[in-house]
């Protein structure tokens, strides 16, 4: 007889003792090139990313590596803008461009049958665009039609503000497109970054997915033999200085005030990076953090209000974000200050650090549950030179962490006075 479930009893937590990254195989190409491989899967569905080490940080004008990494699918000398969106899509294929600070990553999706075909075809967009005039003319069109529609969202004036006041404007960090940086961007920009940075140039390719060694051999023969060049040398990012404790921009007639609360900080590879983490997941992280507790739950302040630590190539950051009526934008700054010092001066109690201990352990093993999510952990690693054990010491520490050590780390970094914020509304 199948035994009855009593529903009203919540089931045992069973706790996650261990963690395991499965292993990458790297071959390095003749050329410089380098292929990172993940066989994971069973479906031959495969994603193939081209990753460049260049970026808006050594651009000369704002806004010129956005858009030439963006343009580089609207057309070559073969394929007009709209062919090349018929070709990929003749192949149920997908391609992602994501620009970035410091890299630039081109991504295809597809079945590994039809790579024959599509990574011939990508080479052809990394070594042929050609930037038409008129889909350059479009595209800052809508980047800037976007621009003005977001400038009427005080939660895009907060996040460009906050950004600024950590960084200031001609940080790489810091930096943002404007109507103004748009208009000022030239053909020749592009076409000049372009061939200065990713027309045959060294990169990493990542290969995910089912595939087999046919596969190997078509990359290695289009991206492992020709002679590439090492993209141009990174310069000092500039010294930061303190920014200001509080900035506010005033938006005529707006209920709501969105709210950018937080400091620079470091990144995965600061020694204290594991505890402080932590310390956020119990601050902000996560559904039943003690922000969300305090200024949705308890207060009704906001729909939702969160916290997380941004880890960039060169340091990072911390940063609270909420959205908030108006009228509870003071209140709002006083609750969160009020959680921050509750961390200094009280210890968390062993019944919340377990509940947050066994959230994170539970997604940190749900988040790579997906070949393409293993390769996401494994880019961090290798892009921060983090060493394979990374996530192996991450988990330990979860599972180590005591509440004397997530106060240690309060006292150190998350003291309110040493804070700053942005609010865009008013109050």
């Amino acid at each position: 007889m199948q035994e009855i479930v009593d529903r009203t009893i919540a089931p045992a937590i069973n706790p996650i003792d261990r963690f395991h990254l499965p292993k990458v195989e790297t071959v390095s190409f003749s050329n410089g090139n380098i292929l990172h491989k993940f066989a994971l899967g069973t479906q031959p569905v495969v994603r193939v990313e081209w990753i460049f080490n260049t970026g808006s940080r050594v651009e000369d004008k704002i806004g010129t590596s956005f858009f030439t990494s963006k343009m580089l699918a609207e057309g070559t000398p073969g394929y007009t803008s709209t062919a090349v969106q018929e070709f990929l899509a003749q192949y149920g294929a997908f391609l992602e461009i994501h620009p970035g600070n410091e890299r630039i990553n081109i991504t295809l999706f597809c079945l590994e049958k039809y790579l024959t075909e599509l990574v011939p075809f990508i080479k052809s967009l990394l070594t042929e665009s050609i930037f038409p005039e008129e889909q350059l003319v479009k595209m800052k069109q809508i980047q800037s039609q976007g621009i003005q529609v977001n400038q009427e969202k005080t939660a895009y004036l907060a996040g460009v503000a906050f950004r600024e006041l950590l960084y200031n404007n001609n940080h790489t960090y810091g930096k943002h497109l404007s109507i103004e940086t748009i208009a000022a961007l030239e053909h020749s920009d592009l076409t000049s970054f372009f061939k200065n940075e990713l027309d045959n140039k060294q990169c990493n390719i990542i290969l995910t997915g089912g595939f087999s060694k046919e596969t190997v051999v078509l990359i290695e023969k289009l991206f492992g033999t020709d002679a590439v060049k090492q993209t141009n040398a990174k310069q000092k990012l500039p010294a930061l200085l303190k920014p200001a404790r509080e900035v506010v921009i005033e938006k005529e007639g707006s209920v709501q005030t969105s709210i950018r609360y937080g400091r620079i900080l470091f990144n995965h590879t600061h020694e204290d990076y594991f505890d402080a983490y932590i310390l956020n997941e119990i601050l902000g992280g996560y559904f039943g953090s003690r922000l969300m507790q305090n200024i949705r739950e308890e207060k009704g302040y906001t729909y939702g209000i969160n916290s997380s630590i941004v880890s960039l190539q060169e340091g990072g950051y911390f940063v609270i974000g909420t959205d908030v009526k108006r009228e509870f934008t003071k209140n709002t700054i006083v609750e969160i200050e009020k959680e921050l010092q509750i961390l200094i001066d009280t210890l968390v109690s062993e019944n919340e650090l377990d509940t947050v201990k066994n959230y994170m352990l539970g997604s940190f093993v749900g988040d790579i549950q997906t070949p393409f999510s293993i390769a996401d952990k494994y880019k961090t690693i290798y892009y921060h030179g983090l060493g394979y054990d990374y996530y192996d010491r991450f988990f330990a520490r979860i599972q180590s962490i005591t509440a004397a050590d997530i106060q240690k780390v309060a006292k150190k970094y998350f003291v309110p006075s040493e804070m700053s914020y942005v609010i865009a509304g008013g109050f």
